[in-house]
Formats: C-alpha cells, structure tokens, sequence
C-alpha cells in the first residue's frame, strides 16, 4: 500500500499524537530549565522566558488532554452504539431462529399427518379392490372414504395455515414445502373422490 493509498490517522490516534508530541516537547524543555545556569543577567532572562514556555506548553497540554478525552469519549460512544446495534441483532436472530424452529416443527408434524394418510389410502385402495363386497365391507369402503376426505381437507388447510405463516415470516423455503403438499394433498383428494365414485357404479 502506498503512502496515497494510507487512510489518514483516526481522531483518537491524531489526538494521542498531538499529546505525545506536546509532552516531549514539555518534558525536554523542562530539563533545559533544570540544568540552565542561573549565574548572569542573560541566564536569568534565558530562565525566565524558559519557564514562560513552560507555562505555554503547560496549557498546550490541558488541551492535548482534553483533545484525547473527547477522541475517547466518542470512540466509546461509538463503541456503545454499535453494541447495542449487536445486541439488538442478536435478539432478532434468536426470535428469527425459535420462528424457524416452530416452522420446521409444524411441517415435520404436516410431513407425520400425510404419512399416515397414505397407510389410510392404501387401505381404502385393498378394500376398493376387492371384487366382491358385503354390505359390511362397501359400509367400511364409504367410512374410510369419507374419513379420508375428511382428514385430507384438514391437513390441506392447515399447511395453508403454515404457508401463509411461513411467508409471513419471510421463510419461503418452508412456505414453497408446504404450498406443495397442499396441492398434493388436494390432488389426491380429488383423485380418491374419483376412485370411490368409480368404485360404487
């Protein structure tokens, strides 16, 4: 990186830099003042406009050191603001994470509630092919059905439910996921209905 390509120094480091070089400057005049002869006229006044000097720099330093307190004020205030813009994150990703969570956990649950759909489809799929029925069994085909209607219009609504949330929440993976088993669910609804329609004629 060249010297053009070097940011300039931060108010905190100009600050501390400014009262470094002040106090070299105060410490090295002070050791003149203390080892300068005091023996002539012109010692004396050399002394005197020492000390004055002295007196400047001493001044100079006050507001070196006030300079730096208020560099580090506002680095601790910046400081501050951004932990609390953290924190303030950090809160929104634990919210966004037990959101995510209670999600997955209602689509697992969806995912549970289809699996047994399809035990009670293949149910109704082995009475359905029988080629003789008694007036039990078409009486147990009609009561399988209609529980299977039933039951899939109920899990179809409620990964409705779970889409409209799940894109609520801006979690559109989940939401597509279950968008897509209601629609499956739906068709093989209407392909059951069809099935038991065929089945009674």
């Amino acid at each position: 990186m060249s010297k053009r390509d070097t940011p300039p120094p931060s108010e905190l480091v100009s600050a501390a830099q400014a009262l470094d070089a002040e106090l070299v400057r105060f410490e090295a005049l002070s050791e003149q003042l203390k080892e300068a002869p005091l023996s002539s006229e012109k010692q004396l006044e050399r002394a005197s406009k020492m000390l004055k000097d002295l007196a400047d720099l001493d001044d100079a330093l006050r507001m070196r050191v006030g300079a730096l307190v208020q560099a580090i004020t506002g680095v601790r205030n910046r400081q501050q603001a951004q932990a609390d813009a953290v924190n303030v994150r950090a809160q929104d990703l634990q919210q966004r994470t037990e959101m995510f969570k209670d999600l997955l956990t209602r689509y697992g649950a969806l995912g549970q509630s289809a699996a047994d759909l399809n035990g009670r489809m293949q149910e109704f799929a082995s009475l359905r092919q029988q080629a003789t029925r008694t007036a039990e069994e078409d009486a147990r085909l009609t009561e399988v059905f209609t529980a299977l209607q039933d039951r899939m219009a109920q899990v179809a609504d409620e990964a409705a439910t779970l889409t409209s949330a799940a894109e609520e929440a801006k979690f559109t993976d989940i939401g597509r996921q279950a968008d897509s088993l209601r629609q499956q669910l739906l068709s093989a609804r209407n392909k059951l209905g069809l099935l038991h329609q065929s089945a009674a004629k």
